[in-house]
């Protein structure tokens, strides 16, 4: 229902912001880690959000980036990881080490997130890894180079990246134009999303 709004924010608070949309205020919960970028400022900025509906209860989730957002959605479509839970993780571990975290079956790293114990942290790689392996791999693999495709790290750190919220082809572009023949996951990924972000 609202993809983004665009306002001025009128209060940051310690989970959430208000959000001046053309007079109408907006509470939006936000990632700490995301609210501690923002001040209150007449600066017009861009939340990307996610409307939450349940019988007795209906939020506004909001975060910086698309990426984020799209990471934030397949985080709740894990069972038994709700809104809360999905921006607790997305506060408490970066985008880049919960990928790797995801790729290399990382259940320690995981775990390290508060709220989260062993069994959900195996669910969360299990499902999410299985999904983009089940849905998308078979096609990405046949979209990257020879060379490349016979390196089990690159599929790895492509289904990590697809987790995050990347396109197919965003990967792909990246990993065609630079060398990781022998590179661990780790490096694979931290590569890749240096160059995302330039």
């Amino acid at each position: 229902m609202y993809a983004f709004l665009k306002g001025k924010i009128e209060n940051v608070l310690e989970d959430k912001i208000e959000l001046d949309v053309n007079g109408m205020g907006y509470e939006i919960f936000m990632p700490e880690n995301e609210i501690s970028q923002l001040e209150k400022s007449d600066k017009v900025i861009k939340i990307n959000t996610y409307l939450h509906v349940r019988e007795d209860d209906v939020r506004l989730f909001g975060f910086l980036s698309s990426n984020t957002l799209e990471f934030f959605k397949k985080l709740i479509s894990v069972s038994g990881v709700g809104p809360k839970v999905a921006i607790g993780i997305i506060s408490n571990i970066s985008a880049s080490d919960m990928c790797i975290a995801i790729a290399t079956e990382n259940v320690a790293e995981i775990k390290k997130v508060p709220g989260i114990g062993p069994k959900m942290a195996q669910k969360i790689i299990f499902e999410l890894k299985d999904k983009i392996m089940k849905d998308e791999i078979s096609n990405i693999k046949n979209n990257v180079k020879v060379a490349n495709k016979k390196n089990t790290n690159v599929s790895e750190a492509i289904t990590a990246l697809q987790v995050l919220g990347y396109s197919e082809k965003e990967i792909n572009e990246v990993i065609s134009n630079i060398e990781i023949e022998n590179d661990k996951v780790e490096d694979i990924i931290k590569k890749v999303l240096k160059q995302m972000q330039k």
